[in-house]
């Protein structure tokens, strides 16, 4: 994966709002081995940005469906 790949795909983490470790967690890898892909001190393995992706986009999904239940809980307990 080559530099421009990796400043979209830490562009797109920085965007979504999801913490590194969390996005780690769901990869299989370290945290640490996640941050040293993001600055260039390791290659990124074949399939990683797709990977990277199916990640956010499913906790992206997530995080979007638990602030519906949220809003739901406060527009049912207000009236």
């Amino acid at each position: 994966m080559d530099s421009t790949g990796i400043r979209k795909l830490r562009g797109r983490i920085a965007e979504s709002g999801v913490y590194k470790v969390e996005l780690a967690r769901v990869l299989g890898i370290h945290p640490t081995q996640l941050s040293a892909i993001l600055h260039g001190r390791r290659s990124a393995p074949a399939g990683f940005e797709a990977r990277v992706t199916a990640a956010l986009d499913r906790l992206e999904a997530a995080e979007a469906a638990a602030e519906e239940a949220r809003q739901r809980v406060l527009a049912e307990t207000a009236g």
